[in-house]
């Protein structure tokens, strides 16, 4: 519907080794009023509502600050050595923004385990600042409409002190606080639309020709993400969902990420980002075959995805002996990288996945949604906090291997391995060529009653084996550890039973975006 205009410029995804998606976009910012019937358009200029188009997040405020200007011009002067009039109503709505406090729109609270609400609370105040931040720029009463007038219905907004007596008081009138909170409530919107995206001030957001209500249109499922925001875990999927609202709104529910007119939306981390839930823009398209796409999950359920039980070890290491020689040798490389799609349920849904040729001589395809939950659901051995955040987290009690075919045959003993350093090292690890199991099919798991309390061990210094492996192994029990820290943590985190699998990376010092053929 708005097409933006396409370059030449290959565009990389940084975090996965600069991975070539397709070409740059450059969006197609601003109001597109000829493609709106001419009586929607001046209904919409009336009641200061954003005509269809592309805005990002800057214009959308600087589109609603005639309401507030109207409010500051018809206030009138200022006395001597008092506080402006529109620093008072911008303060308030700095309080309204806060993620804390009487007037808090979004007051969120979070324990040190709790990922995705921690993330949205930071989100939220990042945002805000930035959205306070524009209005005290952008500001200019001089020119402002004293004859505006919006009739607004009460969003239930608490104000400050100062603001209620300004706008109760004799410079006041009713018509003003209709204003003012008409104001208010949208960039209380526009705050919680923008939540999703790590790069908010970026993301182009789009006001479709269906739009008649500008950023009250994301009422309704803003009051959806609120209710899961104050009573419960933030679901991935909710958060997917209210980055839909301004991009794909038409799109359904679910996925992980999508593309929409204007370019993709995927998970942060793709792109370096240390989040587990927030997603990022990125002006590209990977898909020409239709404009709006979501990228959903290969298995929506993944406890009910098929799954395979773990390859015999290459080693058994035994205690104290880390790191074992085979180690080096057990690292697999990449050689060559790229991203798969395939159609999914519908002809609006694609699966996408990390496609890997591995120095091993091996060619493995990843699910790109698993590799997203694996990661946001794995444990770090350094925190030894759960990453598990979805409120689908946590699968049916397991069946311990009922469904799959496990012989309880004693796991044989690879030879034991010399070190140089007694002093740490696991109490006891099966070391795994990396290689191997990706090549298996399924999500890997171990249901031996015997080995139950394994550790298993999986070298990934190459940044996308050891994402292919966090969409490989079954996420129950997946814990990450720095190659530089030390091995016993990783036998204090995660759930406490059942085996363990550990995901070696290089150190985090180490850990660079490196270059691949693609």
């Amino acid at each position: 519907m708005f097409p933006p205009t396409t370059t030449t410029i290959p565009y990389r995804l940084t975090g996965l080794a600069g991975l070539i998606l397709g070409h740059r976009l450059i969006p197609s910012l601003g109001p597109h009023k000829s493609m709106e019937p001419h009586h929607t358009t001046h209904h919409l200029q009336n009641e200061h509502h954003p005509p269809p188009g592309v805005y990002t997040a800057r214009e959308l405020v600087s589109g609603a600050l005639p309401l507030l200007e109207s409010i500051v011009l018809r206030l009138g002067g200022d006395a001597p050595n008092r506080v402006k009039a529109k620093d008072i109503l911008i303060d308030g709505l700095a309080s309204s923004l806060a993620i804390t406090g009487r007037e808090s729109t979004l007051p969120l609270s979070y324990t040190a385990s709790d990922t995705s609400r921690k993330e949205i609370a930071w989100q939220a105040h990042r945002i805000g600042k930035s959205l306070v931040r524009y209005v005290r720029e952008a500001i200019n009463a001089d020119e402002a409409d004293p004859h505006l007038k919006i009739y607004s219905q009460c969003d239930g907004h608490l104000w400050t002190s100062g603001t209620t007596s300004l706008l109760l008081g004799p410079r006041s009138a009713s018509d003003l606080m209709q204003l003012y909170n008409e104001w208010l409530h949208r960039m209380v919107l526009l705050r919680d639309a923008l939540l999703p995206f790590e790069n908010y001030e970026e993301v182009p957001l789009l006001i479709a020709s269906s739009n008649s209500r500008g950023l009250r249109d994301f009422e309704e499922p803003r009051k959806v993400f609120l209710l899961e925001c104050l009573t419960g875990i933030i679901s991935q999927s909710a958060i997917v969902n209210v980055a839909k609202a301004f991009t794909g709104a038409s799109l359904p529910q679910g996925g992980y990420g999508l593309q929409y007119s204007q370019g993709l939306v995927l998970p942060a981390f793709l792109s370096g980002s240390p989040s587990l839930h927030l997603l990022r823009y990125h002006p590209v398209r990977l898909d020409d075959s239709q404009t709006d796409l979501l990228f959903d999950y290969e298995h929506p359920v993944y406890y009910r995805a098929p799954k395979n039980e773990i390859s015999q070890p290459e080693h058994r290491i035994p205690p104290g002996a880390w790191p074992p020689p085979s180690l080096v040798t057990l690292n697999p490389q990449v050689t060559r990288s790229s991203i798969g799609v395939n159609i999914g349920i519908d002809s609006s849904r694609r699966i996408l996945q990390l496609q890997l040729d591995i120095d091993t001589g091996i060619s493995v395809s990843v699910d790109l949604g698993q590799i997203a939950r694996g990661r946001r659901y794995a444990y770090r051995a350094s925190s030894n906090k759960s990453r598990e955040s979805e409120a689908d987290a946590t699968p049916p009690p397991e069946t311990n291997g009922a469904s799959l075919e496990s012989k309880e045959t004693p796991l044989p003993s690879p030879p034991l391995e010399a070190c140089d350093n007694p002093k740490k090292g696991f109490a006891s690890a099966l070391l795994h060529a990396t290689a191997r199991t990706l090549a298996q099919p399924g999500l890997i798991t171990s249901t031996k009653k015997k080995e139950e309390n394994q550790v298993h061990v999986f070298p990934a210094k190459d940044p996308l084996v050891g994402l292919a492996l966090l969409g490989k192994l079954y996420p129950g029990n997946v814990i990450l550890l720095d190659e530089d820290e030390a091995p016993e943590s990783a036998e204090k985190t995660g759930k406490g039973f059942g085996a363990r699998f550990v995901v070696l990376q290089a150190a985090s010092s180490q850990r660079i975006n490196g270059t691949h053929e693609t």
